[in-house]
């Protein structure tokens, strides 16, 4: 039944977080719509993702999301999980958090 709802949720799913350090050049986050607001020559450009996380957002909120995938591979399943990004966007911080974290 996991792994049902796990695909009905769909098979490919795009998480954004937004690293703390970068809010000033982030616009706005709207979880609930799953949509990050970045300026860009004088304008706000929209992107909408399967969920984001705010830059407040912990470790523990990020694991909730992604320990489903980790069940489906305990069962079984091929799963793949990775951060991707230009250098210095928040790769790091998404998969290992902050030393209060740790």
């Amino acid at each position: 039944l996991h792994n049902e709802l796990q695909e009905l949720k769909g098979n490919i799913r795009v998480f954004a977080r937004v690293r703390p350090s970068s809010e000033r050049s982030v616009v706005g986050v709207d979880e609930e719509l799953g949509t990050v607001m970045v300026p860009h020559n004088g304008q706000s450009n929209g992107f909408r993702f399967d969920r984001v996380f705010p830059a407040m957002s912990s470790q523990e909120d990020v694991f909730s999301e992604v320990s489903q995938f980790v069940q489906s591979a305990l069962d079984g399943y091929n799963v793949s999980l990775f951060a991707y990004g230009q250098t210095g966007s928040g790769k790091t911080h998404t998969m290992f958090g902050s030393r209060e974290d740790q």
